[in-house]
């Protein structure tokens, strides 16, 4: 009897500290991109980018960190009219690095990340070069200039689950602590029972 509670002991000590284990190395993960982007590319470098297109925004979200644009331009690479570009990954959720939008403002955007562009959202952040139009930046602008896809087959708007984003770590900390009671419970019973 003695050894199911050493035994249980031990079972919980290990899975805190796998949690431990786990739970660091995704904290950094998520924290590293954030913590210090840098400062941007001189435009003049970045139009090179894969994606590059001036759009004026015609509706913004989550207090202006998401913005429904209308594409008029499309400078390099394939956009959908009208495209979401959220200013951050989480745009539910504030971080350190999060662009904000103006309604009505035209921007030249040049986001660093394509990951669901096919899904009609661009995310950007202010580690890009993104930046509201000017008379000037009419210089940048190539010899031939693409116009924008039809209309986007996503929903045009945030996604409403990415606040899930940042519930990750959470749910998967207290599944781990949730699985210790239960182990300790289930010792406790079977030397009550014994």
């Amino acid at each position: 009897m003695r050894s199911d509670l050493v035994m249980a002991r031990v079972l919980v000590s290990l899975l805190v500290a796998a949690s431990g284990l786990i739970a660091a190395p995704v904290a950094l993960a998520q924290t590293a991109g954030a913590s210090d982007c840098g400062a941007p590319p001189p435009i003049e470098k970045s139009v090179f980018s894969d994606l590059v297109f001036v759009g004026r925004v015609t509706e913004v979200a989550n207090e202006g960190r998401s913005a429904t644009v209308e594409v008029t331009e499309v400078w390099r690479g394939d956009v959908p009219t009208p495209v979401v570009v959220n200013g951050s990954p989480n745009p539910a959720d504030p971080g350190e690095h999060d662009r904000f939008f103006d309604l009505g403002a035209t921007y030249l955007f040049i986001p660093g990340q394509l990951d669901s562009l096919a899904q009609g959202v661009v995310t950007d952040s202010l580690c890009s070069s993104t930046t509201l139009w000017t008379d000037d930046l009419a210089r940048l602008r190539p010899a031939e200039v693409g116009k924008p896809l039809p209309v986007a087959t996503a929903s045009s708007g945030p996604n409403p689950l990415a606040f899930l984003g940042g519930l990750a770590m959470p749910i998967l900390t207290a599944g781990l602590v949730a699985g210790s009671a239960f182990v300790v419970a289930w010792f406790v019973a079977r030397r009550r029972e014994a």
